[in-house]
């Protein structure tokens, strides 16, 4: 119940004004700037992606292109119906099984609609990629891959700069929501740098290495939420670690399940601004969570 808790509770806090006003802040700042520097970079980009692609096999993505957009279409539609569906009726996120299934049912509802539909889905896709001036299937795939690799560009450079000022923020609802629990906080800007880098620079590896399955209908949404998962883990509860000035025990599939709801907004236009937020704010209150249960053993 303290995984669940953890994430009703960080959606409280994004409603607290200062915590708001820096993730807008931090999203639409980042945005601009790989926007511009997309202008400037993206030849190269492009001559990259060129390269990648044209190493697989024609008929591999000839309709990759459609069908990497049909997954995001799709996950998109689960991920919007299951946010309205909690705001509307929030008293249900208490019950973790109702909780699960409800996600769950939201899934196979929009999975079936989108397997129903899907020659009729595809079909329009590709019709609208060749609205685009493309000048063959595989530059369409090779944007969509270059488009891909820069929003995560973006993703890494919004979560580093809000968890690299998030000391003040975490600190300020230690006070106001634990007061009670006395921290000594060893916060160090490099250490985080240095960890979301390192993990970055292993992210890239890992793409390198299986590109190809980003095409793989289904498979390509594990392999996306994944990587980018696997970039902000660490750095999310070395945050927390670091303020409270103290390691606790977590069990890893929590640690992977927190990176996962967190990089889930990431499809979501404008919603992805709170991302960071939210995977910091619903680590921070799991292990002060457990720092209360290990007090009161003692």
């Amino acid at each position: 119940m303290e995984f669940l808790y953890s994430i009703i509770e960080s959606f409280k806090d994004l409603t607290k004004k200062e915590i708001s006003r820096l993730s807008l802040i931090n999203g639409i700042f980042w945005a601009v700037v790989w926007m511009v520097l997309g202008m400037f970079l993206w030849d190269y980009m492009i001559n990259f992606t060129n390269f990648m692609i044209n190493l697989l096999p024609f008929k591999f993505v000839q309709n990759a292109g459609a069908e990497f957009i049909f997954m995001i279409l799709w996950l998109q539609a689960v991920l919007i119906s299951i946010g309205v569906f909690f705001t509307l009726f929030n008293n249900f996120l208490s019950k973790k099984i109702f909780s699960i299934v409800v996600a769950f049912l939201f899934a196979i509802f929009w999975l079936v609609i989108f397997m129903y539909y899907k020659e009729e889905i595809l079909g329009y896709l590709e019709k609208l990629i060749k609205i685009f001036p493309f000048e063959s299937i595989e530059e369409a795939v090779s944007t969509v891959l270059a488009v891909f690799i820069f929003y995560s560009f973006y993703i890494v450079s919004m979560y580093l700069s809000f968890l690299l000022l998030s000391e003040k923020v975490i600190l300020k609802l230690i006070e106001e929501e634990y007061p009670f629990i006395e921290i000594s906080s060893n916060f160090s800007k490099i250490k985080i740098l240095y960890i979301l880098l390192r993990d970055f620079v292993l992210f890239l590896i890992a793409l390198v290495i299986l590109y190809p399955l980003l095409f793989v209908p289904f498979l390509n949404i594990f392999i996306i939420v994944g990587l980018w998962a696997f970039i902000i883990k660490n750095a999310l509860f070395e945050t927390v670690f670091s303020i409270i000035g103290e390691k606790i025990t977590i069990n890893n599939k929590f640690i992977w399940g927190f990176s996962i709801i967190s990089v889930f907004l990431n499809f979501i236009p404008l919603v992805n601004l709170f991302a960071p937020a939210l995977g910091l704010l619903s680590v921070y209150h799991y292990i002060m969570e457990k720092k209360i249960d290990l007090l009161e053993k003692e």
